[in-house]
């Protein structure tokens, strides 16, 4: 198996993991499940919320990306 190198962790991919997995893990941790606001759940409008946060990682991960393929190309 490959080494973790600096260079590895600055991929975009693992960074983006990293971030999608941290939010998950903080949904799995804090679960209201009794709170109610306008007549939905809190996690519907937490889910609902971070669907917001997912849109704009992936603008960021796909403009990331063609930065560093145009730099490679170079």
């Amino acid at each position: 198996m490959e080494k973790l190198t600096k260079k590895k962790w600055k991929d975009p991919g693992i960074i983006m993991v990293i971030l999608l997995s941290t939010i998950a893990l903080i949904f799995w941790i804090w679960w209201p499940t009794d709170t109610y606001i306008g007549g939905i759940s809190l996690v519907g409008w937490a889910m609902f919320a971070c669907f917001f946060i997912w849109l704009a990682l992936t603008v960021i991960y796909v403009i990331w990306m063609e930065k560093i393929e145009k730099h490679e190309a170079e």
